[in-house]
């Protein structure tokens, strides 16, 4: 742990001294070139440079280039996140570990609103009514971001910006087929054209994301499809105001279960419909002020029914499984954004929250769940000097399963020139229980008036997790060679956390912290006896550092490398799962070049250490990813029309998440035509 400290503090420590050095020979004319604005570190739009948090931008450039087709795939780009996919669920996205089979500690925001699952917490990713081809960039927030967001940016926050009708005109198609039944079919039309602007994307997908080793009884089968819809239209009636309306569909009906344990895990179908409407309002009544207000609503509809019973050949028992869920939350959200000098300038806004969830599997007996919850948040950012740049902000949070809670925090950003600056930040804040961990009541009905099994069953009032967290960060720009650098150290301590523990319901004595429910009966064959409940078990702390270089050169192309060292104290916890749920070293490696003749080629190279997911998964041991795109542009000058080659883990397979299951090589063609 010391070596890793000390390698950190010399890397951090030599950055510092190189934009020193170049801080003394640069002229005014090397500072032209700007690194992107970002919006989500503190809901003002500002460069990296005076962010009070380290933001990674995923560009379009980067998207194209790395060759995925789905968009949780994009984050193994970023340092420090931990990307798997899951053969019986949404693929896991986690921030320097911490994550199970529901990543509940990241928020993800489309064009600035919530996705998050109030049941499950964390987001299904295969379903987001969003294709890869609508997405501008992806902002993604690397650390507690509470104070701008609330209670679910625990650990960070991943905005998807989509693409705008005012610079997304005309027709296009992309089409990409591939093995095994591959196949990812997309539109869109967009037209800007007096105050009216909008934009319509269809898209249908198919893809098998992995293949079972057969290395247990069951061999799982899994094929994901889906068909979205995405329509934005955006008025502006005078300069400064703007009307928006998006509204996202999204389909999908997957087929999944076993081939050999047929009575236990039959092959069935099952289906998730998510839907999203968006309408804000906006005006702009300053060059640095505006105001704004977006009502927002999202539901999502999972129907999964099946039926167990005791024998292959000759059934005489059968136990329903209805894995039947809906949700739905409701947001109302003003915000104002004002510069009162050109020194000062501030954002604060109110939201108001309705979530509900039903579900006669998790949620047995309980009916229609919901609950309430406001915040009030305020940022502020002060230009002390040239220099100095002070910026604090807070939140204040009244969520329906925990009590008012206040998130600080403070960053003082030091420009050692207009092109690198050191920021030092510090804060606090939590994360309230979702409806699973708070509410659930899991059960196999086993008739009209009993119980077959029990699943989670929460019976103990949950605090919430807590937080502090504290950073020395680095973003510096080398001109000269066109080359940018983010660097960062951290430490972030967790109290309170909340893990899922087994227990033996029919021990005697009872092992769990709650009684056999009324009408309990377990049949021989069904279940294995063991119930789980969720509890605060202790206190951790995480600490690390995570590196990007990108960097652009005329003849070799660019290059944008970044990696991540994580170490995990679990601290006072019983279960040390924890302390193996991020990777000690984690890395990726994206290069791309523009050859003569419209050709061009990228290589994605992807390593990641040992970890262990807890609770749903397995260990993970370290693996190497390799990816290859080859494409050739043709048509008119300043057309989008392509035909490209993708192989992704031309390497090998590997495992991820579960030991049981690997994530199979894959290789695609896909024809993008503009019209």
């Amino acid at each position: 742990m010391k070596a890793m400290r000390r390698t950190l503090i010399r890397v951090m420590g030599a950055l510092v001294l190189s934009a020193q050095a170049s801080a003394a020979t640069l002229t005014e004319s090397d500072f032209l070139g700007d690194l992107p604005m970002v919006l989500t570190a503190s809901r003002i739009s500002q460069s990296p440079l005076d962010a009070p948090a380290p933001v990674t931008v995923l560009d379009r450039e980067m998207i194209r280039a790395s060759g995925f087709t789905e968009i949780h795939d994009l984050l193994r780009l970023v340092p420090g996140f931990q990307v798997a996919e899951w053969p019986q669920g949404s693929p896991v996205v986690v921030n320097h570990g911490l994550g199970d089979a529901h990543s509940r500690r990241l928020l993800v925001l489309v064009d600035g609103r919530s996705v998050y699952d109030p049941f499950w917490g964390g987001v299904d990713w295969q379903s987001l009514p969003v294709h890869m081809e609508d997405i501008e960039r992806i902002e993604v927030v690397r650390g507690p971001n509470q104070a701008s967001y609330g209670a679910n940016a625990f650990q960070g926050v991943i905005n998807i910006i989509t693409r705008s009708p005012s610079t997304d005109t005309g027709i296009g198609v992309v089409t990409s087929v591939g093995k095994r039944g591959f196949g990812d079919y997309y539109a869109r039309m967009a037209q800007n054209a007096g105050p009216v602007d909008w934009r319509l994307s269809l898209s249908s997908r198919e893809i098998s994301s992995f293949e079972d080793r057969g290395a247990k009884p069951a061999i799982w089968d899994e094929t994901i499809r889906r068909k979205m819809l995405n329509a934005q239209f955006a008025y502006h009636p005078d300069t400064k105001q703007e009307w928006r309306l998006q509204i996202g569909l999204s389909r999908g009906d997957d087929n999944a279960g076993t081939t050999t344990e047929a009575n236990k895990y039959p092959l069935h179908d099952r289906s998730a419909d998510h839907n999203f409407l968006q309408l804000a309002w906006r005006n702009a009544y300053s060059p640095d002020s505006e105001v704004s207000l977006q009502y927002y609503h999202y539901d999502r509809k999972d129907r999964e029914v099946y039926q167990k019973s005791n024998s292959v050949t000759t059934p005489t028992e059968w136990i329903p499984v209805d894995f039947n869920l809906d949700t739905r939350r409701d947001d109302l959200e003003f915000q104002q954004i004002h510069g009162f000098s050109d020194n000062v300038k501030g954002v604060w806004g109110i939201g108001l929250r309705r979530d509900e969830a039903k579900s006669p599997h998790y949620l047995y007996g309980l009916g229609t769940v919901s609950g309430n919850q406001w915040q009030v948040f305020g940022n502020m950012d002060w230009q002390i000097s040239p220099a100095w740049l002070l910026h604090v902000g807070a939140m204040v949070e009244n969520h329906y399963l925990a009590d008012t809670q206040f998130s600080p925090r403070v960053a003082l950003n030091y420009a050692i020139d207009p092109n690198h600056s050191i920021r030092i930040s510090a804060g606090q804040g939590y994360r309230a229980p979702t409806l699973l961990e708070a509410r659930s009541r899991e059960v196999y009905p086993g008739g009209p008036a009993s119980i077959a099994d029990v699943g989670n069953w929460s019976v103990i009032n949950l605090d919430s997790e807590q937080g502090t967290f504290g950073e020395l960060g680095y973003v510096g720009r080398f001109p000269s060679v066109k080359l940018s650098v983010d660097a960062r150290l951290f430490l972030d301590r967790y109290n309170k956390y909340i893990d899922s523990v087994s227990c033996n319901l029919e021990a005697m004595p009872n092992e769990c912290p709650f009684a056999q429910p009324l009408g309990y009966v377990r049949p021989s064959w069904f279940g294995n006896r063991k119930a789980y409940y969720f509890y605060n078990s202790g206190d951790l702390e995480v600490y690390g550092g995570d590196l990007t270089l990108d960097w652009r050169h005329d003849v070799l192309g660019r290059f944008v490398f970044s990696t991540a060292l994580t170490q995990i104290n679990a601290g006072s916890m019983t279960d040390l799962d924890a302390e193996k749920s991020a990777p000690t070293h984690a890395s990726s490696l994206l290069w791309t070049k523009t050859f003569a003749g419209g050709w061009n080629t990228s290589l994605g190279f992807y390593y990641m250490g040992y970890m262990k997911w807890p609770n749903d998964g397995d260990d993970q041991w370290a693996y190497h990813k390799l990816d290859l795109k080859i494409g050739k542009r043709f048509g008119k000058p300043g057309t989008d029309n392509e035909i490209a080659v993708t192989l992704q883990n031309v390497n090998d397979k590997h495992s991820e998440f579960d030991v049981y299951y690997e994530v199979e090589r894959q290789a695609f063609v896909t024809l993008r035509l503009s019209l």
